[in-house]
C-alpha cells in the first residue's frame, strides 16, 4: 500500500516566513480536538469510521495521516475506504458510489477501527484521482490550515489559489443536513448554520455517533459538502472490575477466619 508524505513549503520570500510562522503555531496543541484545527486524544482512542456515501466524479480514497513532531508534515498511515472506480454507474445519481460496488476497504468491511496514539496529531486526507490515473493527484484535508498552496506533496496539486496561507475549510463535522438532490447551498440545508459552525466535534457527539463529511475542490464548484461522507463513533472503553477496598477485603478475611473457628468449636461440642 503506497503512503505519500505532504510537506510544508519553505521560501526565504517574506510572505513564505509569515505563513511558515503562522501556520507553525495551527492547530494549537491541546489534550483533545476533533475538527477542523486537526485531530488528537488524552489516551489511546479507538474510533469507528463507517463509509456513508460518495457523489463525485472524481476516484477517492480517504486516509489516516499523522504529523511528524515540528507538525511540518503528515505521512499517511491508514487507508480507511477507497473508490476502485469514480461511481457505481458513470453520471447516474450524482456519480454516486456505494459500498460493495465502487467502494471498498483494506478488509472489504463497511466499518474501519483507527487507533488515534495518546497526544499525537492527526488529519483525515481525501485524496482524488480528477482524471489522471494518478491517485494521489490532488488532496483535501479535514484540518483546514492544510488546504492551503502552502502544503505540498510530490507530484500532487492543490487548485484552489485562493486558500492562502490560513486555508479553507473543506471538512464539515457534526450533526449537519445534506440534500444530494438539491443545488442549494450548505448553509441553506442547514437553516442558515454555514460550515464554520460545523467545524469540531465534542467527545458525546463522538460517543454518540455523528458525521464527517468532504468536498472535494472541484473547480469552478460551490462548497457543498457532500462530495464523500463517513460516520464516526468513539469506541467504548471496556470497564474494568471493581477493586475491592483493602478494608473490604480485610473484613472478608476476619469474617472467613470467624466462620471457620465456629464451625471448630461446634465439631469439638459434638464430640462424645
Amino acid at each position: 500500500m503506497t503512503t505519500l508524505t505532504l510537506v510544508k513549503k519553505t521560501s526565504f520570500t517574506v510572505a513564505s516566513l509569515v505563513t511558515t510562522m503562522l501556520l507553525s503555531i495551527c492547530p494549537p496543541v491541546r489534550a483533545f480536538m476533533f475538527g477542523t484545527g486537526g485531530i488528537q486524544f488524552d489516551q489511546d482512542t479507538k474510533i469507528n469510521f463507517r463509509f456513508n456515501n460518495s457523489v463525485s466524479p472524481y476516484q477517492s480514497s480517504l486516509w489516516v495521516a499523522q504529523a511528524d513532531p515540528q507538525n511540518n508534515g503528515y505521512t499517511n498511515i491508514a487507508r480507511l475506504f477507497y473508490e476502485t472506480q469514480p461511481s457505481d454507474n458513470g453520471s447516474a445519481n450524482n456519480w454516486e458510489a456505494t459500498f460493495g460496488n465502487a467502494v471498498t476497504s483494506e478488509n472489504g468491511s463497511i466499518t474501519q477501527t483507527f487507533t488515534f496514539l495518546q497526544d499525537q496529531i492527526y488529519a483525515l486526507l481525501l485524496w482524488s484521482d480528477t482524471g489522471s490515473g494518478r491517485p494521489f493527484e490532488q488532496y483535501v484535508s479535514s484540518s483546514t490550515f492544510m488546504n492551503s498552496p502552502n502544503w505540498w506533496a510530490a507530484g500532487t496539486q492543490f487548485r484552489r489559489e485562493e486558500c492562502l496561507v490560513a486555508g479553507c475549510q473543506l471538512a464539515v463535522f457534526g450533526d449537519f443536513m445534506l440534500n444530494y438532490n438539491s443545488s442549494d447551498s450548505f448553509a441553506s440545508i442547514n437553516g442558515g448554520k454555514g460550515p464554520e459552525q460545523f467545524s469540531s466535534l465534542t467527545k458525546a457527539q463522538l460517543a454518540n455517533g455523528t458525521q464527517i463529511s468532504f468536498d472535494d475542490a472541484k473547480p469552478g464548484t460551490e462548497l457543498d459538502f457532500k462530495d464523500f461522507t463517513v460516520s464516526a463513533e468513539l469506541v467504548p472503553e471496556p470497564v474494568p472490575e471493581p477493586v475491592p477496598e483493602p478494608v473490604t477485603v480485610f473484613g472478608t478475611i476476619l469474617g472467613i477466619g470467624a466462620l471457620a473457628a465456629a464451625r471448630r468449636k461446634k465439631k469439638r461440642g459434638q464430640q462424645p
